[in-house]
């Protein structure tokens, strides 16, 4: 089996290739804001072609619960989906390492709204063939869950 190689580009919130990304992707709350992601640590990645982005945030959600979620995911390049999620998720946990010295206690997940992707047998496939696994249905949401980083 042959596998893409995934160029990803550490970038800011406020690149202008996320934020257009950004806007086409079903997440996005706020259309035409300047910059993507939520507060927080934040992690985002480009590719240089400004054809997919990735974004992961830490942050504590409404209830007071720590969180470490993959925020945006969008893909328009002709890579697979899942090799670019599998790399990106290296370089988070790599990232997030060397950045901040451990990774968060919580594990990395995503969720993904059946309703607004194009319709397959498994919401969120690309996810699943990149390694993550699901864990539920939760506001009619499918959540995954990244492989866990090992400690080395």
């Amino acid at each position: 089996m042959t596998v893409a190689v995934v160029t990803w580009m550490r970038v800011t919130k406020w690149s202008r290739a996320a934020v257009v990304l950004a806007d086409r992707h079903y997440s996005r709350q706020s259309h035409g804001a300047p910059q993507i992601l939520p507060p927080g640590q934040t992690f985002l990645l480009c590719t240089p072609l400004g054809d997919a982005v990735w974004g992961v945030c830490a942050n504590i959600d409404p209830r007071g619960a720590e969180r470490w979620r993959c925020t945006i995911f969008r893909n328009e390049s002709s890579v697979l989906s899942s090799d670019m999620i599998r790399e990106a998720t290296r370089r988070t946990y790599a990232w997030w390492r060397g950045h901040y010295g451990a990774l968060p206690r919580v594990p990395l997940t995503t969720e993904v709204d059946a309703s607004k992707v194009r319709r397959k047998r498994d919401p969120g496939r690309c996810f699943l063939r990149a390694g993550w696994r699901f864990v539920c249905v939760r506001n009619g949401l499918h959540v995954f869950e990244a492989p866990r980083e090992r400690d080395e």
